[in-house]
């Protein structure tokens, strides 16, 4: 088989383009991910939580008071990246009445939750109170609707305590706050998961629009 020298040299030149071209689109799809991968980042620290450093007097004595609350009683845990305090207040499988240190423990954090909505540079659209159950169900009906009653009374009476103290006049404060049950379709999380005594909590979150001092 004869091997003609300008075919060769032919192949040579095809191969260099060929990899030439392909070395470009290399180069463009890197780019390409970078510009994305900085577009998303981007988009998402937008969407991220206001830093610590960044958030008013007012919030800052707020959160310094419950992480101190929560270094001192175990059945408080505070995270602050997502703004929610979480509180095992003990309750019974089913039972949804608060008792006596859940009590004293709302005592300690509500009048600073009333004091934030009040203040005038900190517009709260809303103090969330979540109440959530395990899967145990010893009553009549449908599980899931059973627990959703439990949960939301917990929430209801972790609301109203919170907010006995109000005149009642002072309406504009108490609509700012929501109960909310969740059954047990919250029941799992990082900690709760497999303890039933866990699982059985109540949460706060806040959401609110930031302003400055």
């Amino acid at each position: 088989m004869l091997f003609n020298t300008q075919d060769a040299e032919e192949s040579g030149l095809a191969i260099s383009d060929l990899m030439t071209a392909l070395m470009a689109l290399f180069l463009l799809g890197t780019l390409l991910a970078i510009e994305k991968r900085d577009f998303i980042s981007q988009h998402i620290g937008n969407s991220q939580v206001i830093s610590p450093q960044k958030y008013s007097k007012v919030e800052q004595v707020l959160y310094s008071h419950i992480n101190g609350l929560a270094k001192q009683d175990n059945s408080l845990q505070w995270d602050q990246q997502r703004n929610t305090l979480t509180a095992w207040f003990k309750f019974d499988s089913g039972e949804s009445m608060l008792s006596v240190q859940a009590k004293r423990t709302l005592n300690s954090i509500c009048p600073k939750l009333i004091e934030m909505v009040k203040h005038k540079k900190i517009q709260i659209d809303k103090i969330i109170i979540r109440g959530h159950t395990d899967d145990g169900w010893s009553g009549k009906g449908n599980a899931f609707v059973g627990n959703m009653r439990v949960s939301y009374e917990r929430a209801m009476n972790a609301m109203d305590h919170c907010l006995q103290s109000l005149d009642k006049e002072e309406t504009a404060v108490a609509t700012k706050f929501v109960a909310q049950g969740f059954s047990f379709s919250q029941k799992d999380n990082e900690i709760t998961k497999g303890k039933e005594h866990l699982q059985r909590r109540v949460e706060i979150l806040f959401k609110y629009k930031h302003e400055t001092d």
